[in-house]
Order: structure tokens, then sequence, then C-alpha cells
């Protein structure tokens, strides 16, 4: 599969409006592109057009799961959370950068505010953000061009180097190439065998449960980012254990019960196949890489082409 090229700026701090600026993440970053045209052309597997304003546009990592800085208003574990940020942020060349206290998820001050470097995408997701691979600096190929994505390169994006560091989980959708998916969940598996960053904690996974009593406790672990977006909706709606939440997540296969392809059994399921929880205890019960996640899908009426 190819990949658009996309020159541009990544973006971290606007100087006219620090209090309002983006809110980088371990696996989001803000990219003002050089052709803005191009990001209004590319596929639209869940129907939704770019989120794009003269300010630019936000850049999910592929292949990658950050734990959650800020969602729903709470947080997952914040040292492996904000571990991710600072190295996705140095990878991108940014140097000096501080919070502010009282906003920990907008940049106070940085060395740079924005920097070049360049997107590979290949669509727009279900929140309007621009799914691609991304890179410091310019690329020899002209903006736009078409690009067939090999190993090497992608080794040398941050997406990968996150995975590689244990910094980041695998979450793989059908938009990412097989060789490209088989290739990056390599480096998952060896990340996990080694304990490197995050799999030193990691819980509510193949290798053990984790009790969740509240979003207080959630809060404290580290966990599947996925899992824990659907956690955090289900315990702000009352729930005080998890007697209820297999016909939760079964109630909305769109925003709660994603579809999936699952790898070890060949055969398509939903995220409820993957997921034990009884009590307060919950769990993943495969690794997150060997199953695919299938894009929301398009709401009725509404054309996948730009």
């Amino acid at each position: 599969m190819s990949y658009t090229l996309l020159r541009g700026l990544f973006v971290i701090r606007y100087p006219d409006l620090p209090r309002q600026g983006p809110e980088p993440d371990g696996d989001t970053v803000k990219f003002r592109p050089d052709s803005p045209a191009l990001v209004e052309g590319l596929p639209r597997p869940s129907g939704m057009p770019p989120d794009i304003n003269a300010r630019g546009i936000s850049v999910r990592l592929e292949a990658i799961d950050a734990l959650e800085t800020h969602f729903g208003g709470t947080h997952q574990e914040l040292v492996g959370a904000n571990a991710a940020r600072e190295r996705l942020l140095a990878l991108l060349g940014f140097t000096g950068v501080t919070f502010f206290e009282d906003h920990p998820n907008k940049v106070e001050a940085a060395d740079q505010d924005s920097l070049r470097g360049y997107v590979l995408s290949n669509g727009i997701d279900a929140n309007g953000r621009l799914i691609g691979f991304v890179f410091p600096g310019d690329p020899v190929e002209p903006d736009g061009a078409d690009v067939f994505l090999e190993e090497a390169r992608v080794d040398a994006s941050p997406n990968a180097t996150l995975m590689t560091e244990g910094l980041a989980y695998p979450a793989f959708y059908a938009t990412l190439p097989v060789a490209l998916r088989i290739h990056l969940a390599g480096k998952s598996r060896a990340a996990r065998a080694a304990k490197a960053g995050l799999w030193r904690n990691s819980t509510a996974d193949p290798n053990g449960k984790a009790t969740v009593a509240n979003l207080d406790a959630l809060r404290q672990l580290v966990m599947w980012p996925k899992l824990f977006r659907r956690l955090v909706p289900y315990f702000a709606a009352g729930a005080t254990d998890f007697t209820a939440f297999d016909a939760w997540l079964r109630a909305d296969k769109v925003h709660r019960d994603d579809p999936l392809f699952l790898l070890d059994r060949g055969e398509f399921g939903n995220m409820h196949d993957v997921i034990s929880a009884g009590g307060s205890d919950i769990q993943l019960t495969v690794w997150p890489e060997e199953f695919i996640i299938s894009p929301d899908p398009a709401p009725p009426g509404v054309s996948t082409s730009p």
C-alpha cells in the first residue's frame, strides 16, 4: 500500500495563544501541512473529513497507542504517559519543552514552537485526524509523492522507536499493510520480552488480571489504552464493578465493541471476544498485536471518498 507524503511543520505551541495551543501526547501531535489540499484528498475509511484549519491538523501515529495523558477528564499512569510524550517530542527535534503547572497538557515554553517534518499517511480517521508515520526534517521526495513504505523507513520513524523502547502498546488497524503489521508486531513482542518501558508494569493483559475498583484506581494502572478508554465512560456512568461490562460493551458496536479480526483464530469477532471481566477484575485475553481493529464505519449517507 502506498502512502501520501505530506511536508509541513510539527507544531507544539501557539506563540500568540499558548494556553489554547496543542496538547501533544505520546501518539498525537499537531501538524501544519505545506499543502492542505493534499490532506483533503486522502482516503476517509470512516467517512469523516479532515478536521483541519489554518493552524493545522492533529496526527495520530499509526500502529501505536501510548498511555493517555488526558482523556475524559482523567488520565492513565502519568510516569509512562509523560515518558512517551517526552520521547516523541525529542524524536521530532523539540528541546526545552515545559508545560503549564495549572494546564499540564499545554506547552508553556520550548526552544522551538514548530519544526519541519513530514507525515506518510494513508487516510483520515473517525475523529478527522491524519493517521500516519511521522518523521523529522525534510524528505528527498516532493510534497504529495506516493511512497511505498518499506520496513527500513518505518524503523526510522518515531512510531517504531516508541514501540521498540516499550513506550507504547501496539494498536493495529485494518488500514495498516500486512507486512508492516507483522514487522511491528515483532518489535512489540521483543520489547515485552525485555520488559522495556511500560511492559515492566503492564497489567490487565494475558499475564494477569487487573483489579479496578473505580476511576481513581484505574488512573494508577498501566494497561492497553483502548481498554482504558472503554473503562472511563463505563465507570463514569455509575458502574461499581464489571458485572454489567460485557453487556455494556456489546450494546454499541461502533463506539465500544469494535469489530476485530482475531489472528490466532482466523475469524472475525469483536472487542468483547478479547476481554474477560467479572467482579472487580478485568484483562485482555490475547496480546493487542494478535488482532486487527476495523476502522469505524461511515455513518449512513456519508461518503468515504474525498
